[in-house]
């Protein structure tokens, strides 16, 4: 065998294994979406709605249905999060989808592995009918 076609496998074998760790990770991401989308699963599914803003914040309104109120910024955050089945779906809700993809990277670190952010947080809500307040 040449020095190049070793070369070119390994490569290959390089590159296969690199395709396949990537692939494998696909469960240790969250997925984005929009607040119509989200109200349309949290319709059809069986989903956990978490809004992760602060007490004044949801004061001023949250989404239908949501479930838990768990300020991110709280001492005892990381304490309810560990508390959940993590077999369940879990959409996770903020001001502007920020602090909620913080959230669902803490979730992903403690083992859930379905788990969704709506993007753009409340202040993208246009349907006024998804709103409590």
């Amino acid at each position: 065998m040449s020095f190049t076609m070793i070369k070119q496998s390994i490569l290959l074998i390089t590159a296969l294994i690199s395709f396949h760790a990537c692939s494998g990770q696909s469960t240790s991401s969250y997925e984005d979406k929009n607040s119509d989308e989200v109200m349309a699963i949290s319709e059809t599914n069986d989903v956990i709605m978490i809004d992760v803003r602060t007490p004044g914040e949801v004061a001023n309104g949250y989404l239908k249905g949501t479930d838990h109120f768990f300020d991110i910024s709280a001492s005892d955050f990381a304490d309810n999060i560990k508390k959940l089945d993590r077999d369940k779906t879990y959409v996770l809700i903020c001001h502007s989808g920020s602090r909620s993809k913080n959230a669902a990277r803490f979730m992903l670190k403690e083992g859930f592995t379905d788990v969704i952010n709506m993007s753009g947080g409340m202040r993208m809500v246009r349907n006024v009918d998804y709103v409590t307040r």
